[in-house]
């Protein structure tokens, strides 16, 4: 990978953290707002939903910031951009595709293989 792949990938993630960051803070907001009363149930019930809905974005997004301060850590130590299953390096193409990728295409398919789930 060169240096110019690198550096994207690095600007990447740190642009995806900072962005779900925020959001975080939006969040949190939110949730302090919205304790004020309804006139219905209908509006009670759409309340519920809006705020059933954020609760599962801001959680698929915390789990994306798991994995980039993961992806970020990786390289820190030098090691981003390797499988962790067969030490190979990962593909730029797929790394721009899922920056936070921890495997190459061959074990991820390994992986996903219903055989493989079978041994």
């Amino acid at each position: 990978m060169s240096e110019a792949e690198f550096g994207f990938l690095r600007s990447f993630l740190l642009h995806q953290k900072s962005s779900i960051l925020n959001k975080t803070k939006e969040f949190k907001v939110q949730q302090l707002s919205d304790g004020g009363q309804v006139s219905d149930d209908a509006e009670a019930a759409s309340r519920d939903l809006s705020m059933n809905m954020s609760i599962h974005l801001h959680e698929r997004d915390r789990q994306s910031l798991v994995q980039i301060e993961r992806a970020l850590a990786k390289i820190s130590s030098g090691t981003y951009g390797q499988c962790e299953s067969c030490g190979e390096r990962i593909e730029f193409k797929r790394l721009k595709a899922r920056p936070f990728a921890a495997l190459c295409i061959d074990c991820m398919e390994d992986q996903e293989d219903p055989r493989h789930i079978l041994n």
